[in-house]
């Protein structure tokens, strides 16, 4: 414990305790109470009740006053129960009748000030606070406090009702906690003992209810014990829901269905699946077999995400899941007869078709995800499937008749057509597909040149478009595919006149390119089709966002420029777009083009293939990057500055000793290289940013410069000198010049000179070395690693600020922050 900040305790208890004050804003409250969260931890076993008796004093306070305000009342409530959590603590507030006073049913919580939600949250809050031990459950027993409890689970604030069944969860736990169960005996308190059957009994008398709010109260409890509570509390519990569970699901409630799937998933992650007795895998298979269609669907897109699972089950639900879907493509199986005229009604409604065709597109999604092999249907039957939905969505009409009237509401549903293309785009890791992937990808390209395509199912076209490519790199005809078909229609997409879809098309062709790195046959249709041309014209689009995916996508056509060599006129290329790219940089409005174009430099110059015409901006691109309004750029500049760094410096053998004299020679070359570049104003001018992440990163870069320098053998350290005038840095380490030596003791300081007789201001060039053991960096690595509100918001700034807004004679709202 901080002493400084208890001694500011007493004081603010007299404040917060005093009615006539305006109470602090609630987040001073709660981050005071975080402190107090804190210290148990760090008291080393002392007593904070006994240690600072104006706590008891503070609570005892609260209570009497009559006009209290609800924020320091639900302040009283948590804080009491976090005192309360220690054993000592407990005592004590016990031996002083405050617990009595605060939790009692028979206390004040029976006043109007009760009506308030918020301090009925905080009375649970304290209760859990409080749950840590032995006494406080037998404390909440004897006061027969479980019924209260109970009582709240069904309060109109959800907040309220929520918080009530933690602390019955809790309570739970903590019974079948060792240290509990290992104490139990034939002493125990009665009521300690019976607790357990009381809650379950509860959540019986819930489950048994004919009021719906009830009902609903008591499955979102019995989830939360069995995913909660181990055994045998799960078990027992389990054995007295079973039958009610039973009736519920028999009853077939719509309303009902996810918050009883809720229940079940929750027993399947346990031991009682394995139970027979407790009848789990019968349950759900009741619910899969209702006759309740959208019931039985829930069902099985609930247990297909399970996972643990009965292969059995999971069949079955697999079965349902599938059935849309190959009904409305006219392959339905005749072993579903029954579940079959349930769709054909379902299906004739626009609603309810759009909406079962989801979960069944977004459930072999999911199974695909995982790579599920299919036992009972082929996955190209159900491939080929999804892609006669997709064509009945752009208005294609299926071969056979069909015996349902679907179609009409899938037509242009962009819905489904989205959920259709993840499907799509899902099921390409199947190797069974390998010989369908033309087909795939026709009815892909459909949706890339069809003109009513909307912007987002375009997205997920290309998104699908993408997965397939990535599995054809066997096809013989995929180039011939891209060239002569493609890129004519991305062409096309790239002159769109939503901005969405010129985007996601240059992204589309980032990521291609990307993904056919080291493909010639790609690479040269890409630089000779006029697809680069196109590309460098959309660095001037109206759109920021357009710009920026442009600057990413001829970024990676100038790095697959290098693979093609004669083909491709590559300093020609380097040259327009490097033009075109420094003038975003300079001139452009919006971050997110900058931002892009530093990130493309920085992976140009990792790249093994030197960008010539890059290295004569480099300077330029420092400078400009490292003054940019936008923190993001410039951080991204001290990325590339970061790769400049090991570029320039790994030529120099500066750890080997045998190279001897020449080691400090290749050195020094490398340094006065980036001093050419300007990296160091770029990393002087960072570290007294006044963006707390761009000076991280540059005092990062700095450690890592004075390791090496520091650590090579006979390094002549003042070789390397920097004017420091002029500079914004410069005014900086002239001040803590001036500092050292006045530390040191200089004479010459008080007169405004340097140790040489020199005025301070007189000092133009300052070595490399002397500058970096000038800046105690560690220190300001550890300053900076703080978070920014460190100094304002610790709890002594915090204690100050209640005690200060409590002595100004007119409203002064605390500022926490």
């Amino acid at each position: 414990m901080d002493s400084d900040n208890i001694s500011l305790l007493p004081a603010v208890c007299v404040v917060l305790a005093d009615s006539k004050q305006s109470p602090p804003d609630d987040t001073s409250l709660e981050k005071l109470l975080d402190w107090f969260k804190e210290l148990p931890s760090q008291s080393n076993g002392e007593c904070l009740v006994q240690q600072q008796p104006c706590l008891l004093d503070f609570i005892s306070s609260v209570l009497k006053c009559k006009t209290t305000d609800p924020s320091i009342l639900s302040f009283t409530l948590k804080l009491t129960g976090l005192l309360a959590a220690t054993k000592k603590g407990f005592d004590l507030l016990e031996k002083a009748d405050l617990l009595v006073c605060v939790f009692e049913r028979e206390g004040w919580c029976l006043c109007d000030i009760w009506e308030d939600a918020s301090v009925r949250s905080s009375w649970l809050q304290g209760l859990l606070n409080m749950l840590k031990h032995q006494q406080a459950v037998e404390f909440i027993c004897e006061k027969v406090l479980i019924k209260v409890i109970l009582h709240l689970q069904n309060d109109r604030s959800l907040f309220v009702s929520s918080l009530a069944k933690l602390v019955l969860v809790h309570i739970l736990n903590l019974l079948t906690s060792s240290e509990i169960t290992n104490s139990c005996d034939a002493s125990m308190s009665p009521g300690l003992v019976s607790v357990t059957s009381e809650i379950n009994g509860a959540v019986v008398e819930s489950l048994n209810s004919e009021e719906h709010p009830l009902v609903l109260q008591g499955l979102r409890l019995l989830s939360l014990v069995l995913s909660q509570c181990g055994e045998p509390m799960r078990s027992m519990l389990w054995k007295d829901v079973l039958g009610p569970l039973e009736i519920l699901i028999s009853r077939g409630c719509e309303s009902l269905t996810q918050p009883l799937m809720t229940v079940l998933q929750a027993a399947v992650k346990t031991s009682l699946l394995s139970q027979s007795e407790c009848k789990v895998e019968e349950l759900l298979e009741i619910i899969l077999g209702s006759g309740n269609g959208k019931e039985c669907f829930q069902c099985a897109a609930l247990i297909i995400k399970m996972e643990i699972c009965p292969e059995a089950l999971m069949r079955k639900a697999i079965n349902i899941i599938l059935h849309p879907l190959l009904c409305v493509s006219t392959q339905s199986q005749d072993s579903a007869k029954e579940l079959h005229l349930v769709l054909e009604e379902q299906l004739s409604q626009k609603a309810s078709c759009i909406s079962l065709l989801m979960q069944s597109l977004s459930g072999i999604e999911e199974l695909a995800h995982n790579k599920y092999t299919f036992k009972d249907i082929s996955i190209r039957s159900v491939t080929s499937s999804v892609m006669v939905l997709l064509k009945i969505c752009l208005g294609h009409c299926p071969s056979s008749t069909l015996h349902i009237n679907a179609f009409t509401h899938m037509i242009g549903c962009f819905k489904v057509q989205r959920c259709g293309l993840d499907t799509l785009g899902a099921l390409s890791v199947y190797e069974e597909n390998m010989d369908i992937r033309q087909e795939a990808l026709a009815v892909l390209f459909e949706y890339l040149q069809s003109p009513d395509s909307h912007a987002t199912v375009l997205k997920k076209a290309f998104l699908a478009t993408l997965r397939w490519i990535g599995v054809c790199s066997p096809f013989p005809d995929l180039l011939q595919f891209i060239s002569h078909d493609l890129f004519p229609v991305l062409e096309k997409r790239m002159c769109d006149l939503r901005w969405e879809v010129r985007d996601s098309t240059l992204e589309f062709i980032t990521h291609l390119t990307t993904a056919l790195y080291g493909n010639s046959g790609y690479t040269e249709a890409l630089h000779t089709s006029g697809m680069v041309s196109v590309l460098l014209s959309l660095l001037a689009d109206v759109e920021g966002y357009v710009r920026a995916s442009a600057v990413t996508a001829v970024g990676e056509a100038v790095t697959s420029s290098f693979q093609q060599g004669e083909l491709v006129n590559n300093t020609n290329l380097q040259s327009k777009a490097l033009t075109q790219m420094m003038t975003i940089l300079s001139e452009d409005t919006e971050g997110f083009p900058r931002r892009a174009v530093v990130k493309v430099f920085t992976s140009w110059l990792k790249g093994p293939h030197p960008v010539t015409a890059l290295d004569q901006s480099l300077s330029a691109v420092l400078s400009l990057g490292g003054n940019d309004f936008d923190w993001e750029v410039k951080i991204h500049t001290l990325e590339l500055a970061e790769v400049l760094m090991e570029k320039t410096l790994s030529c120099c053998p500066y750890t080997v000793q045998i190279y001897g004299s020449s080691e400090k020679t290749h050195l020094t070359q490398a340094l006065s290289k980036l001093k050419e570049y300007g990296l160091f104003d770029l990393l002087f001018n960072s570290l007294f940013d006044c963006d707390r992440p761009v000076c991280e990163r540059a005092c990062s870069l700095l450690l890592k410069l004075r390791t090496l320098l520091f650590e090579t053998a006979d390094f002549d350290q003042g070789v390397l000198v920097l004017a420091v005038c002029g500079s914004r840095w410069g005014d900086e380490v002239q001040s803590i010049h001036l500092n050292k030596l006045h530390a040191e003791g200089s004479p010459c300081v008080a007169n405004g000179l340097n140790a040489s007789g020199e005025r301070m201001d007189a000092i133009k060039d300052i070595s490399l070395t002397r500058i970096l053991q000038l800046l105690d960096l560690n220190e300001m690595q550890r300053t900076l690693s703080l978070s920014s509100d460190h100094v304002i918001n610790s709890p002594r700034s915090l204690m100050e600020d209640i005690i200060t807004a409590a002595q100004q004679s007119e409203e002064n709202i605390v500022d926490c922050y």
